[in-house]
């Protein structure tokens, strides 16, 4: 018996560590409380807490998984080394100095994004976004938010910090520019095509 645990222990995986989640303070969660209520998703019950309405339950019970896809090309300019944010733009050139930019010529901004698309995204669910180009890929999880604009019509930005302006797509992400893989970061400064998936589950 003590020979077969010893070959268990030995031959054992090792575990992989959990991934990195992003930090959610009390005001965050408090402001999407507040955006939630004012929508009439959600209202507060004595003891503290929050409870979906009827409209709330409704919206939940109706809400799909929904998935996108966007195209952006290359370019030798592109440094992808923001630490803060990533982002990629229908300008035909890589504005001096963006170090969030990881694909440009994009086919949509964010108010060209598909109406479930976007219904998704404000219900706060998590956003998987998947980046490839060249053979080479990396994902990245990040949140939506009832307050979200979208209505950029050039650029889509997905942010590490909880910052909301036209130009966001998601927040709390668990990558910016600067953390996706090397291997694929070389691949975004040629030219060739890269393709964004994005999936509300």
């Amino acid at each position: 018996m003590e020979d077969l645990m010893n070959f268990i222990k030995e031959n054992q995986r090792p575990e992989e560590p959990p991934a990195a989640t992003p930090e959610i303070t009390p005001e965050m969660i408090q402001v999407v409380s507040s955006v939630l209520e004012t929508e009439g998703l959600i209202h507060y019950i004595e003891g503290g807490a929050y409870i979906p309405t009827e409209r709330g339950w409704k919206f939940l019970r109706e809400t799909k998984p929904v998935k996108e896809v966007i195209e952006a090309y290359g370019n030798e300019a592109i440094t992808a080394t923001d630490t803060t944010s990533l982002s990629i733009s229908k300008f035909q050139k890589v504005k001096k100095g963006d170090t969030t930019i990881i694909g440009i010529r994009a086919t949509k901004g964010c108010t060209s994004l598909d109406k479930n698309l976007k219904n998704a995204l404000k219900t706060a669910r998590k956003v998987t976004i998947t980046i490839e180009a060249g053979g080479e890929s990396d994902v990245v999880t990040a949140f939506g938010s009832p307050a979200l604009k979208l209505t950029d019509t050039n650029e889509i930005f997905i942010r590490k910090g909880d910052f909301i302006d036209g130009k966001t797509l998601a927040i709390l992400s668990g990558k910016a520019a600067a953390d996706l893989k090397e291997s694929l970061k070389k691949k975004l400064k040629t030219s060739g095509k890269i393709r964004m998936t994005l999936e509300v589950k």
